[in-house]
């Protein structure tokens, strides 16, 4: 379990996706930039080597950034 799920399961950590923001996806790992995000459970990524898909939200976690 990752400290994300780890801290969702809690309820300390509400989990937001943000048009623009990255976000990983957790089967694979791969950091993908968020396009476009629905209310309705889908969002819009685009890949680092090209191409925009839908995929749904329950398989993205966002990507903590520390400034």
């Amino acid at each position: 379990m990752t400290i994300i799920e780890q801290l969702e399961s809690s309820g300390l950590y509400p989990v937001v996706l943000e048009q623009g923001a990255k976000a990983r996806i957790k089967h694979t790992g791969q950091v993908v930039e968020l396009k476009r995000v629905s209310d309705h459970g889908t969002s819009m990524v685009s890949f680092r080597t090209g191409g925009e898909y839908l995929i749904s939200n329950k398989f993205l976690e966002p990507v903590a950034t520390f400034h």
